[in-house]
């Protein structure tokens, strides 16, 4: 079997929204810092949630995602996306602003290559 297509993780519209999110975070994160504002993101990748039903049941993508997230398997647990959350809204982060915090298993640091193709 090959990997599934690109397209089932990153569309032109995507990254373009999620580029736009950043540069907004950024802006906002400069505005209102001097008024004790912090504003951050948390960008997960694959987790298990109902959006991602389709991904759950695609072996294909399960494939994937394990060798793509080594540190998370086939999917990221909700908690952990959570826990990430609550860090940002705690007071250990009371001087972090401005930050986009990747919660993705290794996702945007693992190379992976495609699976060859099995036959005779």
């Amino acid at each position: 079997t090959s990997d599934p297509a690109p397209e089932l993780f990153a569309t032109h519209a995507y990254a373009a929204a999620k580029g736009a999110l950043t540069a907004l975070m950024t802006t906002m994160a400069a505005t209102y810092a001097p008024d004790g504002i912090r504003v951050n993101i948390v960008a997960p990748s694959l987790t298990r949630t109902p959006m991602a039903g389709r991904a759950a049941s695609d072996a294909r993508i399960l494939a994937y995602a394990r060798r793509k997230q080594p540190l998370a398997g086939e999917m990221l647990d909700p908690d952990e996306v959570a826990k990430a959350a609550v860090y940002f809204l705690s007071d250990e982060s009371r001087a972090v602003t401005g930050q986009l915090l990747k919660v993705d298993g290794g996702w945007s640091v693992t190379s992976v290559s495609p699976e060859p193709e099995s036959g005779p």
